[in-house]
């Protein structure tokens, strides 16, 4: 039998065709970008492509020209160990603004959403809903450099998220019970939008194998919001725009963490073929064997290596968790083992790095 690449292998369990083996990738870790430029990560970068059986899901990013995001300005300031980001939209009834705090090696947050009050939604709505024009170019370059390495993942927007972005969540989740009405209008507006700018990646995905993505429905899930909520905001228009992908030729996923079991079945009537990146409780709230009983044959699981576990464990424990998966799911396809986040710190602590270390040769080697 001829050798089957990481990416066919990942390609065949997300079309839910039968797999000589489990497939297993990397959750956006891979040799471009800012990973190579840390001297801690070349060690697991060499790891990753000495391994024969261990893939990458690679995100790439997607330029953009013009639309709404050209009208706003942006400063960066240093404050103690941290960057502050100020963004400002000057609108036709007034400005807008908003705060983001990143620490040195930390993930950053907002600390000032541009929406604080009804004057902010009014200011935000005189702003035309413009068309951007989406670059795949630079998408289409990482593709030809990963080859059968793995999987390029490309965004497109979710009307939901595109909305929330904006708002405190705290806000957000009191509006979408008291004013369902309002963020439902903002929500239209953004789904007609995302569709033209949808249309045209796709226009420029054609004879490549991409998987497109998007993020935006995790913000929707329990215990966040109502199940409701997320059938109301979420599922109409992601059923639309995956219809739009898959009618187009690719394939697509849903980027949702946390607790999924009260919404699963909303993904399959959105039709995504991907649901990622499966989390084990307590983060998450379904047993990867209920998860995959409930999707077998309707669509592909991935994840279920906890991020937290490869800062935290020791190898042995890291081994025995991918021994585990690898029994469980060896005679079922429509799975692939993958961390359930990026790695983020830089640089990474030992600990970390030798955990990696020990899930990608794991992985290469249990069969």
């Amino acid at each position: 039998m001829p050798a089957i690449s990481p990416k066919g292998r990942m390609l065949s369990a997300i079309r839910r065709d039968q797999v000589d083996r489990v497939p297993v990738a990397t959750y956006n870790f891979h040799p471009f970008g800012e990973f190579p430029q840390e001297p801690a990560y070349l060690p697991m970068l060499k790891a990753l492509y000495e391994a024969k059986n261990v893939g990458i899901l690679c995100k790439s990013p997607v330029e953009h020209r013009g639309g709404r995001e050209e009208r706003l300005k942006v400063q960066r300031q240093a404050q103690e160990e941290a960057v502050l980001t100020t963004t400002r939209f000057n609108t036709p009834k007034g400005k807008l603004k908003m705060v983001h705090r990143k620490p040195k090696d930390q993930p950053g947050y907002c600390v000032e959403p541009l929406i604080k009050d009804d004057r902010d939604v009014e200011k935000f709505l005189s702003l035309p809903a413009e068309v951007s024009f989406p670059d795949l170019t630079p998408t289409k370059e990482i593709y030809e450099k990963l080859g059968d390495k793995g999987l390029v993942y490309v965004a497109y927007d979710d009307p939901f998220y595109s909305v929330a972005r904006w708002f405190g969540f705290e806000d957000l989740v009191v509006r979408c019970i008291r004013q369902f009405s309002l963020i439902k209008e903002l929500v239209e507006r953004e789904f007609k939008r995302i569709k033209v700018e949808l249309k045209l990646m796709l226009d420029q995905a054609t004879g490549y194998d991409f998987l497109f993505y998007t993020a935006g429905p995790e913000l929707a899930t329990p215990p966040l919001l109502s199940p409701e909520i997320f059938e109301a905001l979420i599922t109409p228009y992601q059923r639309e725009l995956v219809k739009m992908i898959r009618e187009a030729g690719h394939l697509c996923s849903i980027h949702c963490h946390g607790r999924v079991k009260a919404v699963f079945d909303q993904f399959f009537e959105i039709g995504t073929d991907v649901l990622e990146p499966m989390e084990p409780p307590p983060q998450g709230d379904i047993s990867l064997r209920e998860a995959l009983d409930k999707a077998e044959g309707r669509m592909c699981l991935m994840g279920y290596i906890q991020d937290q576990d490869l800062y935290t464990l020791s190898p042995k424990e890291i081994r025995e968790k991918i021994k585990a998966i690898f029994c469980l799911t060896k005679r079922r396809t429509g799975y692939i083992m993958t961390p359930s986040a990026t790695p983020y710190m830089f640089p990474p602590p030992e600990r970390f790095v030798r955990n990696y270390l020990e899930f990608i040769r794991a992985a290469d080697t249990i069969c």
